[in-house]
Formats: C-alpha cells, sequence, structure tokens
C-alpha cells in the first residue's frame, strides 16, 4: 500500500544535512508497524513524507502502487483529505472548538453532505467513549481525552491509513494503554497504521518496528 524507494531528504543543501538518505520501506495493507529511534533521526519526516506533508528531495513514494510526487498541489490535498488520518502528539485541536466541532472539521472540507456532518461526528466521538463531552472544549479535557477525540477526528473522512506521530508522548501510562488499544481495534478492522514512538513496550504492541538512525534504517 505504501512503498518508499531510495528516498533521500535534504536540508540545508551547502551542507548537505540528510534527515533521510537512500530509504526504501514497504507497508502493506492492514498492517501496524511502529518506527523508533533516537530524537532527530528522521523519524517525522518520514512520517510527514508518508502522509504527503513533506517531498523528498529524491527518490520514489508510491500510494496504492502509483507514484505521487508528480501530482499538483491539488491534488496531493485531495489524496491526503480522502485516505490518510493524523494523530499528532500535541492532539492539534482547536482550542475555542467544541468536541463535536474539532471531529466534524475535517468533514467540512468534502463533499459530505452537511446533514450529516454532526450526526457523524457525535457517532464517531461516542465509538471512543467521548459522548459525555461533546460541548466541552479541548481545555477542559485531560491528555488523554484529547487524544481520544483526536484519534475520533482522524476517522472524520473514513481513511484506509492513519499516520500516529508520538501519539501517546504526553500521556501518562494509562492513558498510553487505552490509546494504544484502540488503535489496536482499528488495525483489528483493517487499518493501515504506522506510528512513530519512543517508547519500546508501546512498540511491542505493534506488528513491526523499523528501527532509524542517521537518516537510514537499521
Amino acid at each position: 500500500m505504501l512503498k518508499c524507494d531510495k528516498i533521500s531528504k535534504i536540508y540545508n543543501l551547502a551542507d548537505e544535512f540528510y534527515a533521510l538518505n537512500n530509504v526504501s520501506l514497504e507497508i502493506n495493507k492492514g498492517e501496524f508497524i511502529s518506527i523508533m529511534g533516537p530524537s532527530g533521526c528522521g523519524k517525522s519526516t518520514l512520517l510527514n513524507i508518508l502522509g504527503l506533508l513533506d517531498k523528498p528531495s529524491s527518490g520514489n513514494y508510491y500510494l496504492n502502487g502509483k507514484t505521487v510526487f508528480s501530482l499538483k498541489d491539488s491534488e496531493l490535498t485531495k489524496l491526503r483529505r480522502e485516505h490518510i488520518g493524523f494523530i499528532f502528539q500535541s492532539f492539534n485541536l482547536m482550542p475555542r472548538m467544541s468536541v463535536l466541532e474539532n471531529i466534524a472539521l475535517p468533514m467540512r472540507y468534502t463533499k459530505i453532505p452537511r446533514a450529516e456532518i454532526l450526526p457523524r461526528a457525535k457517532e464517531l466521538a461516542e465509538r471512543f467513549g467521548m459522548g459525555h463531552k461533546l460541548n466541552n472544549t479541548p481545555l477542559q479535557l485531560s491528555g488523554g481525552q484529547c487524544q481520544r477525540v483526536a484519534c475520533a477526528r482522524a476517522l472524520a473522512n473514513n481513511p484506509s491509513i492513519i499516520l500516529a506521530d508520538e501519539p501517546t508522548g504526553n500521556l501518562d501510562s494509562k492513558s498510553s494503554t487505552d490509546i494504544l488499544s484502540l488503535l489496536k481495534e482499528l488495525n483489528d478492522g483493517g487499518m493501515t497504521i504506522a506510528m512513530v514512538t519512543h517508547d519500546p513496550k508501546i512498540a511491542e504492541g505493534t506488528q513491526r518496528t523499523i528501527r532509524i538512525k542517521d537518516g537510514k534504517i537499521e
């Protein structure tokens, strides 16, 4: 489903700092993988490229067998919106919006009928145990609750792929376990998941671990 072929990402071309260096990787449909490595090794850069948020300096990236970097920015945006959901360490929720509004937000940029948006957002909130907090804002929630809202929002447009960047990094151990259980449940339902994590115990809960050091897969 996802394939990187000899991808490199270079910053500061004069000094040629390689955030990624000749990385090749395949993630099959329905897999749940973790990506590990020391700080600054290129984990988040790789996840951003997989999520079409960044482009490599060289190499190719294939999504569902098709190369994507010949596409226009508008086409990449549409592809990302329709196929990929994101979960971030810092949640990235809109602080003045309610739980319901945060979950509904991605759907407002699609062709989903307006009458269906809020009922679907409420259904997702209930699925992730947040049905009793629909009118609360993120500032009124715990970290674990915010991440549950972020997980629900990631599913708003019914993606086939979830990319999670340190989704348990700001959570206590119980909340971390809860979020990992939710991700496993999504994977059991057929969702493809790639997760960056620094926690070996969290990585043990995935099917395969990719280790990166100095921009290269070990």
